[in-house]
């Protein structure tokens, strides 16, 4: 059997979809998350850039991260990289988040909106890559 290697197209893929997988999430939570955050629409707006810039560099981070673990894992079909991906977020984005919720005092419910959407892009990137490897 060959070896794996980073596919860049599929990682480029994340990025994207780290994008547009939080945009339809918050679409969809977006009055429970201001109601929990206690922000309006309006100061949710007013970051600028920045906060956009930082989560395609996070995207970007995250994909090589994830399809190096992938290659060094041998994970070479979507189910393998759909579950890998779900045990591997889990931890982190819900319970990392829980956590950090717990000890900042925000609300509960905010990690399954917070978290929930990154388990999210950690399953379907998982999907992905276990899908559509490469191989040198």
């Amino acid at each position: 059997m060959k070896e794996l290697k980073i596919n860049h197209g599929a990682v480029w893929v994340i990025v994207v979809l780290g994008q547009v997988i939080p945009m339809l999430w918050y679409g969809i939570f977006a009055e429970q998350w201001m109601s929990l955050t206690g922000l309006t629409e309006e100061d949710a707006m007013s970051g600028g850039s920045t906060p956009y810039v930082m989560s395609i560099i996070t995207a970007i981070a995250f994909g090589y991260m994830l399809a190096w673990v992938f290659m060094r894992m041998n994970v070479r079909t979507w189910t393998d990289g759909l579950k890998t991906g779900f045990i591997m977020g889990f931890p982190i984005a819900i319970l990392g988040t829980m956590t950090m919720y717990l000890f900042s005092m925000q609300p509960y419910a905010l990690t399954w909106i917070d978290g929930g959407q990154n388990l999210i892009i950690w399953t379907v990137s998982g999907a992905l890559l276990g899908g559509w490897t490469k191989e040198k």
